[in-house]
């Protein structure tokens, strides 16, 4: 009986363990771990960023046609470089913005998470691609023209 109660506590340590692992204490983790993904596989990278908030299944159709679009536009762009990041805002300490740019051969992408945090670990509140970047970059110059 005493080994039975003491392998019920080692997996019920064990499960929280790994509970804490796989929450994301910064939202830095999603972001890396979802470029790290979309170097071999983009649309597995998006389902990874959709699967940490589970209230995303609830908008299937939403991801399935960001997918399609994004599916559709890359034997169009090229080969993938990589990223980097353009900027970061936040609202408060728990909801953030993060932009990036993928480098492609044609022509730079976009692509913006929004993070929240709404107890103990992030996750993605939404995530959208663009290829405006460069719109954006010539409509900031005319700004600063005067």
């Amino acid at each position: 009986m005493r080994k039975k109660i003491t392998l019920l506590l080692l997996i019920i340590i064990s499960v929280t363990f790994i509970t804490k692992l796989n929450a994301q204490s910064s939202e830095k983790e999603i972001t890396t771990e979802f470029f790290r993904v979309f170097e071999s596989e983009p649309m597995k990278a998006m389902d990874y960023a959709f699967s940490t908030n589970k209230w995303m299944e609830r908008n299937i159709d939403g991801i399935e046609s960001l997918k399609t679009k994004f599916k559709d536009i890359l034997p169009l762009i090229g080969d993938y470089y990589g990223y980097e990041m353009i900027t970061e805002k936040s609202v408060g300490k728990d909801l953030k913005l993060i932009s990036y740019m993928l480098k492609y051969d044609r022509q730079p992408l976009r692509f913006t998470f929004v993070l929240y945090k709404p107890n103990d670990k992030w996750q993605v509140q939404n995530l959208n691609w663009d290829v405006d970047i460069d719109d954006e970059l010539e409509e900031s110059a005319k700004l600063n023209q005067n």
